[in-house]
């Protein structure tokens, strides 16, 4: 499972790539055919069979199969994608026998195909590519086949794919929707999970990815598309925790790649599967939403609905994210006066060019993203900003290199413990606490108090020794007025325990 610091150390700069990928995905969904046709009866005299599963339609494991049949002829798909190391698996089985095939997407070669015997195949693909997969962008796969003088030589195969929650856990109360929708939300493509409650909820929140409680009894989790493979890696998962009246209960699931929609036509691709375009009803949609609106959800999944752009609203450009880096500066200065507190002398400048580093990179990610209006254009650079700067003071050390312990130096002992501090902080769950907010709401709103605890701690926390623990030193303080100390071994100088005293 990512943490906050593998957010920012590990994938802080692939902000750059992803902004190389959002774009390579918005050019195949204005390029990339697809269709909504529902499941017809199957006949031979058909040159086009389409089939569409539902949402919801029970489990999707490895025997699964959808079907259609064009010309005398069967393909089968089965409906859950294998996971094979780094690769995704699309395996087809056939009523006659292959001589070979290819896999792309419109005209460009997407995936590896591979047959396995005379009427099996498997295409494959990457997971670091799976970004156009998974938005719903058609795969084609054209087919060949042994000679017959009454059946076509050739056919081409078409599936989407959508991602779907697999091997939930949790209490009955509790449920989320199985099939996640690729929507637009703030400029961005993300996979949206629905859940609902049988009780009335106070407070949500999910182990990654945005969560957001929509009434008492429903609620929904935003995943992009990185969160998205972390979930989808074998054995990954994440969870979604919810205040309740009896206490939090937590429902916990895996994800895999299944197939939406299967097709199979003897006829022209371009024609059975016109390249989308933007719909008067998609644009009337789209049109009647306020300005500032940045979830675009309801005028219809993100491949549809970006079709649009270009023909309505705005986009993020260089002008725009000057007039953002100029507002970022000067709360940048206020981080700059705060670093001391938050991680020490010695490491202040370093999260404060860090935090720039990020925010620089948060706002380059945005540049080309496409908006409704100014109003929701100045609300996500604001945001990307914002993000950043509310990281660096809840989790320092997701921004700087920690401190190696100094046994038998107190001032240098007095840093190391504030950094054990920070590190139990950020494992805490003071949503479903009395405290009523997570730790990042907390030292959002509370950030002065925030601050100045952890400066106290750096530069003032007492030290205590007990007769009966004579290897254990006890430096103890207080974070928001509550009670805290840190247990460390007096030999090593490591902390061993923290506590923070929440009454």
């Amino acid at each position: 499972m990512a943490t906050v610091e593998d957010r920012y150390r590990v994938t802080r700069m692939v902000i750059a790539p992803a902004r190389r990928l959002m774009r390579l995905t918005s050019l195949f969904v204005l390029a990339i055919a697809t269709t909504s046709a529902c499941a017809t009866e199957a006949t031979d005299g058909l040159d086009t069979d389409d089939v569409e599963a539902a949402a919801d339609d029970g489990k999707v494991d490895s025997a699964s199969e959808l079907s259609v049949r064009v010309s005398e002829t069967t393909l089968w798909i089965t409906r859950s994608l294998e996971r094979r190391g780094n690769l995704f698996v699309v395996r087809g089985r056939t009523s006659r026998n292959l001589t070979d095939g290819n896999a792309f997407v419109f005209d460009d070669p997407y995936g590896d195909f591979l047959q396995r015997t005379a009427r099996t195949f498997e295409v494959t693909f990457d997971a670091s590519t799976a970004h156009t997969m998974v938005d719903g962008v058609n795969l084609f796969t054209s087919l060949s086949f042994v000679h017959s003088s009454s059946r076509p030589d050739h056919l081409t195969a078409r599936v989407t794919v959508r991602p779907r929650l697999a091997s939930t856990t949790g209490p009955s109360s509790l449920a989320l929707t199985a099939e996640l929708t690729p929507i637009v939300v703030a400029g961005h493509t993300v996979y949206r999970v629905t859940g609902r409650s049988t009780k009335a909820i106070t407070a949500v929140s999910s182990t990654l990815g945005d969560a957001r409680l929509v009434d008492a009894n429903h609620y929904t989790v935003d995943l992009d598309f990185d969160q998205l493979m972390i979930v989808a890696t074998p054995g990954g998962e994440f969870s979604v925790t919810a205040a309740l009246p009896a206490g939090p209960a937590t429902i916990r699931a895996s994800l895999g790649m299944v197939i939406k929609k299967l097709g199979l036509t003897s006829q022209d691709i371009e024609v059975v599967y016109p390249v989308p375009s933007c719909t008067t009803t998609i644009r009337s949609c789209l049109t009647a939403l306020p300005d500032g609106a940045l979830d675009l959800a309801a005028c219809g999944e993100a491949i549809n609905v970006r079709v649009c752009q270009g023909q309505l609203g705005v986009v993020v450009d260089a002008p725009a994210i000057a007039v953002a880096k100029t507002a970022s500066d000067a709360k940048l200065s206020a981080l700059a006066t705060d670093a001391v507190g938050l991680v020490g002398a010695a490491r202040a400048t370093a999260l404060t060019a860090a935090a720039r580093e990020v925010i620089a990179g948060r706002l380059a990610a945005e540049q080309g993203v496409w908006l409704l209006g100014t109003t929701a254009r100045t609300a996500v650079l604001a945001r990307a900003t914002e993000v950043p700067l509310d990281d660096a003071y809840a989790y320092p050390l997701a921004f700087v290199d920690g401190l190696e312990p100094a046994p038998g130096d107190v001032a240098a002992t007095r840093q190391v413990a504030a950094d054990a501090v920070l590190g139990y902080l950020r494992t805490q769950d003071y949503l479903h606490s009395a405290l009523g907010r997570s730790y990042l709401e907390l030292t959002r709103e509370l950030r002065t108090q925030h601050v100045g605890s952890l400066r106290a701690f750096r530069q003032t926390s007492a030290l205590m020794t007990l007769p009966s623990m004579p290897n254990v030193d006890y430096y103890v303080g207080e974070w928001l007025g509550m009670h805290t100390e840190v247990n460390v071994d007096h030999t090593t100088g490591v902390p061993i325990h923290v506590l923070v005293e929440l009454d």
